[in-house]
């Protein structure tokens, strides 16, 4: 692939972005089984689900930005 650069910024690059959706799903999922176990438990339905899925999809966004914050970083070291 001659636009692929072999070099360790691009494969680190490669390498946040790819995490970041993995992390996403993690999060949301956590909070969708957690909170339907609580639920569950405490007869509660859907308010454990519902808040930690909003949980699981603020933490995305922090996450997010922190990403963003990293690959800014990265762009202007080099």
């Amino acid at each position: 692939m001659p636009f692929f650069n072999k070099d360790s910024d691009t494969i680190r690059i490669l390498g946040l972005v790819g995490s970041f959706g993995f992390t996403a799903a993690g999060a949301m999922a956590g909070g969708f089984f957690l909170g339907s176990y609580l639920d569950r438990k405490f007869n509660t339905s859907p308010w454990c689900m519902l808040a930690l899925i909003t949980c699981g999809i603020t933490g995305s966004f922090i996450e997010f930005f922190k990403l963003i914050k990293k690959l800014s970083n990265i762009k202007n070291n080099q």
